[in-house]
């Protein structure tokens, strides 16, 4: 059942995807809604597990060269009840470098930090080789983005915003751009590595209860999350559980562009396919993108994305038809999202907290 949301929670819940670190007296200020209905809002939307924030780690920060998505097509005799029940399915779920899986009956997409395309294959293709083995797969694309050139956007305000017609103003723009890879003047140290996997581990505690779990002493938790979040080791993200509220389907996307583009027309592309639906994340490297958006319907969706594929067609953009699958919301049979397990495997962070 879809929870309705009154406009003000709609603009409660655009604020925390658009300001997902603010406090509720600067969240005030920026939508316009007072803080004691911030303050029943927030309450609401944890008692339906509506949202929950997260801090995301850069690549860099972590020490992985490269993000990895898996598109994977099932066979019709190998649905999602079929699938679970295998050791290699638990293999993947719990593979810590998996840090988001969404699959229904048919179909499934994951991403994957990596140290390296070496790393990748070395852990993930016993999996899907044991996958291929029981006759789950029809077909599998793999596409890999490298963190030093490739940009990201987290749109989920943007998705807010397009699926409640808020219309507003303050809407984001733009791409965290590609960062280069740590220096060795720059390499974390054992406890920036600990304190930043506190950080993504617990990203709702204060810094007082992560001093307790660390052992950290409280200034310099605060300090060191000051440190990751303005240098963009970490930013704050917002996870929003879209089965809940007001959409019909999720879809995932992955574009080639045509040889010889540049800058201009990636973001033509790019901002071709944020127009199909309410978008949710983008990857961007030259000569590809890969994201996610939401739509009400799939008459409305055909229709955009077809007029969008023509355009994109028509400038010579693109040569080929993109990568596109649709999940239905009410289909969805398991969906994973936790950087944490693989901070603490990339880090080494050999203890509990």
């Amino acid at each position: 059942m879809q929870l309705k949301l009154t406009s003000k929670e709609r603009l409660v819940l655009y604020g925390l995807a658009r300001y997902p670190g603010f406090s509720d007296i600067d969240l005030a200020s920026n939508i316009g809604v007072d803080r004691s209905t911030i303050f029943k809002s927030k309450r609401k939307f944890r008692d339906w597990k509506l949202i929950k924030l997260l801090n995301v780690p850069s690549g860099e920060a972590v020490g992985a060269e490269i993000l990895t998505s898996v598109f994977v097509k099932y066979n019709p005799t190998a649905p999602y009840e079929v699938r679970k029940e295998s050791e290699s399915h638990k293999r993947w779920i719990n593979y810590p470098n998996c840090v988001s899986h969404t699959a229904t009956d048919t179909d499934s997409v994951s991403t994957f930090y990596s140290r390296s395309l070496t790393d990748f294959r070395v852990n993930f293709d016993p999996i899907i080789d044991e996958y291929y083995r029981n006759d789950f797969v029809e077909d599998i694309h793999y596409y890999h983005y490298p963190f030093q050139v490739s940009g990201y956007s987290s749109d989920a305000a943007l998705a807010v915003d397009g699926l409640f017609d808020l219309e507003r103003a303050d809407l984001p723009s733009g791409m965290i751009p590609p960062r280069p890879a740590l220096t060795e003047d720059s390499r974390l140290t054992e406890k920036d590595k600990l304190t930043l996997y506190a950080f993504v581990k617990y990203p709702m505690l204060s810094d007082l209860e992560l001093s307790r779990r660390t052992g950290i002493s409280r200034p310099t938790i605060s300090g060191k999350r000051t440190k990751f979040f303005q240098s963009g080791l970490l930013t704050r993200e917002a996870y929003i559980d879209w089965q809940k509220i007001c959409c019909e389907l999720m879809s995932f996307y992955h574009v080639p562009i045509r040889h010889g583009h540049d800058r201009e027309d990636l973001a033509k592309v790019y901002q071709a396919f944020r127009r199909v639906g309410a978008p949710l994340f983008t990857y961007m490297q030259p000569g590809e993108i890969f994201g996610a958006f939401l739509s009400t319907g799939y008459p409305e969706l055909k229709s955009r994305l077809d007029q969008e594929l023509r355009n994109l067609s028509s400038q010579g953009l693109i040569t080929e038809r993109p990568m596109v699958v649709i999940m239905p919301l009410n289909e969805i049979k398991s969906t994973k999202i936790d950087y944490a397990p693989m901070v603490a495997d990339m880090l080494g962070i050999g203890r509990e907290i």
